[in-house]
């Protein structure tokens, strides 16, 4: 499937799931569901999808294409959490906490998408988009939390923490998780573009032995 599909389905998905979840009796679904901003939120998804390509002016067909792998990199890291939000964060009742393998994977796509689109749109350096995008990335997870407090506290939701529970130690988790999926990222792209100059060599080093000293 194309890029452009992908996005047509995952969007037309979205907004048939957001009208089901605003239109359906709220006693049709599970207890731990907000149908209405739950909702609203699916609503608003695709056409978050479709700032980018507002934002920039993509005026040659490789950005184009830049921005739709970007557009669709978003809709992934959106369906990543949205399935979540319907159900498999459940799954820490047994023992298998969902949105840290979300925080992990959605933080590794971004930096690896990130860097590789840019790379294509600016011809930009290596190091320089490495160094650019890994905090970039990092900040965003970290602003993310806070925009789950602010939910909770605007909108009364429970979706800070563990379904607003246990929150200073999830939160914590969830930053360590980004982390880890960035340097996973960035480790991909070191490997995937392994002529780094010479000025690099160093950074290289550096990560490497960082990512070491995290995984003990």
């Amino acid at each position: 499937m194309s890029y452009e599909g992908f996005l047509r389905y995952s969007g037309g998905a979205y907004i048939a799931v957001g009208l089901g979840l605003l239109l359906f009796p709220k006693e049709w679904f599970p207890s731990f569901y907000d149908p209405v901003f739950m909702g609203s939120v699916a609503l608003a998804s695709p056409f978050l999808v479709y700032l980018p390509k507002m934002s920039v002016n993509a005026d040659t067909p490789e950005k184009k294409r830049t921005v739709m792998k970007i557009r669709a990199m978003i809709m992934a890291s959106l369906i990543m959490g949205g399935i979540g939000e319907l159900g498999l964060y459940q799954l820490y009742r047994i023992g298998f906490e969902y949105d840290k393998l979300a925080h992990f994977t959605i933080s590794m796509l971004l930096t690896f998408m990130c860097v590789e689109s840019l790379m294509a749109w600016k011809h930009s350096s290596f190091r320089k988009l490495l160094w650019l995008v890994a905090p970039s990335v990092l900040i965003a997870g970290i602003l993310w939390e806070g925009l789950e407090a602010a939910s909770d506290t605007v909108f009364g939701t429970e979706v800070w923490g563990i379904y607003g529970s246990f929150i200073a130690r999830d939160t914590l988790w969830d930053i360590y998780f980004n982390t880890f999926g960035i340097l996973a990222g960035m480790i991909a792209l070191l490997t995937r573009h392994p002529r780094a100059p010479r000025e690099n060599r160093s950074f290289i080093r550096h990560v490497t032995r960082y990512r070491g000293a995290c995984s003990r």
